[in-house]
């Protein structure tokens, strides 16, 4: 497992990144009688269910990503990654799992057909360790995607979920969802922060993603204060603190 691989920086890579974003491919619109915050979870470390703990206290539940390349491993980063048991105590707790590729695959450069296949392995993998429910959610590895990619992606799930910062609102392409990423910098809780307040004021629909979550999270996680803060900041302002799937329902997306 490569647990180091980064996404192409290149100016070429840049100017590709907001072409692809703003060719729409799955258009929707966004209209939620409450503001909906979906706090979602890649790859993903069993610390991950610290941030389950904390929604379930406020009556919320979330979307948890799942590489299955990484099912049963010990990130050397994350510690301890989900397994089957994670699993089944996720879906009976109430929360959503979610795709999020086999081989955490950089879709952006990958051909289609690889894309599918990787996918579907996820899928499968899913499937034979005991998750039977229909997966209707996928988050891009890295964030990253090309227009076919996520064309395909929007076929297959109800919703896409990148990395690109900013609320749902309105107009929205449903299979590349923005999204605003925790950390344990100042600077991720202004963001996130800013980005709550206007999610609320706006009825849009909010995404959070991290990974990892304590009192002492890796570089890629979270501290569960934040989670702590930003939950109950929604809760108070009437939020509803939803999965990707039922936050899409909620927000007139899907059916």
């Amino acid at each position: 497992m490569q647990w180091t691989y980064t996404p192409s920086r290149s100016p070429t890579a840049k100017v590709q990144r907001r072409v692809v974003q703003w060719r729409r491919a799955c258009t929707a619109e966004v209209a939620p009688d409450r503001p909906v915050i979906t706090f979602t979870f890649d790859d993903f470390p069993k610390a991950a269910l610290n941030g389950a703990d904390v929604l379930e206290k406020h009556g919320g539940r979330g979307g948890f990503y799942a590489c299955t390349s990484m099912m049963g491993m010990r990130s050397p980063v994350m510690g301890e990654m989900f397994d089957a048991n994670t699993l089944a105590e996720l879906r009976h707790r109430g929360h959503e799992i979610g795709a999020h590729s086999h081989t955490h695959l950089d879709c952006a450069r990958a051909r289609l057909e690889k894309i599918e296949r990787d996918i579907g392995e996820n899928l499968v993998t899913l499937s034979e360790a005991g998750h039977h429910e229909t997966v209707s959610a996928f988050a891009f590895p890295y964030g990253e995607t090309s227009y076919p990619a996520k064309r395909w992606v929007g076929d297959v799930f109800t919703t896409g979920r990148g990395i690109l910062p900013g609320v749902n609102v309105g107009e929205v392409d449903r299979s590349q969802l923005r999204a605003v990423e925790l950390g344990s910098s100042a600077m991720h809780r202004r963001r996130a922060l800013a980005a709550l307040k206007s999610c609320i004021e706006t009825h849009g629909w909010l995404f959070f993603f991290t990974h990892d979550v304590g009192p002492s999270p890796s570089a890629y996680g979270a501290p569960v204060g934040l989670i702590e803060e930003l939950a109950q900041r929604a809760a108070d302002a009437g939020a509803v603190l939803a999965g990707p799937t039922l936050g899409a329902a909620l927000c007139g997306v899907c059916d």
